[in-house]
């Protein structure tokens, strides 16, 4: 803040101006403290809402890419009236046991659960960016749609897990005998959904 100060000299005729300068002084040792205690409020409720918030988009995104590549998988056999396979792909180009490989959706005529040419392939399942999806596939390797749209006989499903494994941002997605993907709900209202034999979904040693 400046003020002008008006003085007047002795001399005859002659005027002077003088600046006062007002400086604003720093933050004391309590306005600060407050400060601080503030700072760490916000920051205490902002880490939970971030966390939140990339669980939400990291099982949004998953659950979004498996539904459509099965939806794409199903209807290709429809349309097409042929077999379908979905897996995981070896290095071999085979069905694998391991599904931390490439999941790929491919056209089977034959049934041999291997992709000998490019032209075969529907859709690779990009691999999820957070958390982690587990598959459960009974006794086979594989999910098959038949050109009726049905999976008969290769019945499972899949299941997304944060990376925090809290059971409340699991979720579950099943593929019934019609072929068709279903996702789990929470039928009792305990925030976390359930599977086919209604207990609660779980990322505890999955």
């Amino acid at each position: 803040m400046f003020r002008l100060a008006l003085v007047i000299d002795e001399k005859p005729h002659t005027r002077m101006f003088k600046v006062n300068n007002y400086s604003q002084s720093g933050f004391t040792l309590v306005e600060l403290s407050v400060v601080l205690a503030i700072s760490a409020i916000i920051l205490a409720f902002a880490i939970p809402g971030t966390a939140n918030l990339m669980n939400h988009s990291g099982r949004h995104t998953a659950l979004a890419d498996l539904i459509s590549t099965l939806n794409l998988a199903r209807n290709t056999a429809i349309n097409e009236q042929t077999t379908v396979t979905l897996c995981a792909i070896g290095n071999d180009s085979k069905c694998a046991n391991d599904w931390s490989f490439p999941i790929v959706a491919f056209r089977d005529p034959s049934r041999t659960k291997q992709i000998t040419d490019d032209s075969q392939i529907v859709r690779i399942l990009h691999s999820v960016e957070t958390g982690r999806l587990v598959v459960r596939s009974g006794i086979h390797n594989y999910f098959r749609f038949q050109s009726s749209g049905w999976s008969r006989g290769t019945l499972g499903h899949f299941i997304w897990c944060p990376d925090s494994d809290d059971n409340q941002y699991a979720a579950q997605v099943r593929i019934n005998m019609g072929g068709r993907p279903q996702m789990a709900r929470d039928y009792d209202g305990d925030g976390v959904v359930e599977d086919a034999s209604g207990d609660p979904i779980t990322c505890e040693g999955v």
